[in-house]
């Protein structure tokens, strides 16, 4: 217990390389700041039995520290505990809601179109060929002689690279 008081300062972030830090059983309060999921070097955490409330900032290195880093803070809430905050469940709510109305219909249209364009893009040309002969014709005679070019300028190139090695 080294008897600190006041809150963390939102600008321990800049302390980038830190790599422990223990602020059990001291008499901070406040939030925890938003800017400590930043510490990516952090490897040890111990913030209980203080006096820390609202959500604890679970996102980036947070998620890596358990219940335990965050014990004895009676209105603290949020995960990893199993205290959970009065609007987390609100939140979820309007999440589910906001992905529904935003993101849910888009990517459902979006995959429907691609499925659509995949299967018109193989079938159209298929039963247009299919139902025209001279258009088949036609479009075969053309492929013939594309690969016959492709192979003609394959062989010129080939002949060229060994002439010029001996």
């Amino acid at each position: 217990m080294n008897h600190i008081i006041g809150q963390i300062p939102g600008s321990i972030s800049m302390l980038c390389q830190l790599s422990s830090l223990d602020l059990s059983s001291n008499k901070l309060s406040g939030t925890i700041p938003s800017s400590m999921p930043l510490l990516t070097f952090l490897g040890y955490l111990n913030l209980s039995n203080n006096n820390f409330s609202s959500k604890i900032p679970f996102t980036g290195q947070m998620t890596t520290f358990t219940e335990l880093a965050f014990a004895g803070n009676p209105n603290l809430c949020g995960t990893p505990l199993v205290t959970k905050c009065q609007d987390e469940d609100l939140d979820k709510r309007q999440s589910v809601l906001e992905d529904k109305i935003d993101g849910g219909y888009i990517d459902q249209w979006f995959y429907l179109s691609i499925g659509l364009g995949f299967a018109l893009g193989i079938l159209v040309p298929y039963f247009v060929l299919a139902i025209r002969r001279s258009w088949c014709d036609a479009y075969f005679d053309f492929v013939d002689k594309i690969v016959k070019w492709l192979l003609f300028k394959r062989r010129v190139t080939y002949a060229k690279n060994h002439t010029r090695r001996q």
